[in-house]
């Protein structure tokens, strides 16, 4: 059985290491073919043990930041700095390229996504939403980041519904707790 994640963590602090669990999260697949991801990476994603490093700080400036640190053990390494000010920025990812992007925290009340909404432990408090576009594609992905009990443990859970044109992609990624 997982640890569960603590009760200390929250949207409002996210700092630790994850472990995706492959095992409970649906396949990634069909969605990374849309943004047209190599199938090298996407063998690795599907193949190998995801790993992800969160730190959440506020800055000098007073703006809270949420960096991610993504390792496969296949050896693919990528880096997504997120500012939570729903602010949009553009920026050059290693996996999907040219992307323009905002985060900010959101009442569950206030997504319109019916699929977004469902499975959280709790509908108070903030949750984080993610919506980044392709700069050089015509697809979207908008993530909304909680917790969930899954399997009698809490769990860090991102619900993503993606699109490009008239295909829409839903799944659900659940995290394991490392510390």
């Amino acid at each position: 059985m997982a640890v569960p994640i603590p009760t200390s963590v929250t949207t409002a602090n996210l700092t630790g290491t994850y472990t995706l669990n492959a095992k409970l999260s649906d396949s990634s697949q069909s969605v990374l073919k849309m943004q047209n991801i190599s199938w090298v990476v996407r063998q690795a994603v599907a193949y190998s043990t995801v790993t992800i490093t969160l730190k959440q700080y506020t800055n000098d400036k007073g703006v809270v930041k949420l960096d991610q640190d993504q390792v496969s053990t296949g050896g693919t390494r990528n880096r997504e700095e997120r500012v939570l000010d729903g602010e949009w920025r553009e920026s050059e990812n290693k996996i999907w390229g040219k992307v323009k992007g905002r985060t900010r925290w959101v009442k569950l009340a206030d997504v319109e996504d019916d699929y977004l909404k469902q499975g959280w432990d709790s509908t108070d408090g903030d949750f984080i939403e993610s919506l980044v576009e392709s700069a050089t594609d015509t697809w979207t992905a908008l993530q909304l980041y909680g917790f969930a009990e899954v399997e009698g443990a809490r769990r860090h859970v991102r619900k993503v519904v993606a699109k490009k044109g008239n295909t829409v992609e839903r799944i659900r990624l659940i995290y394991d707790w490392k510390g």
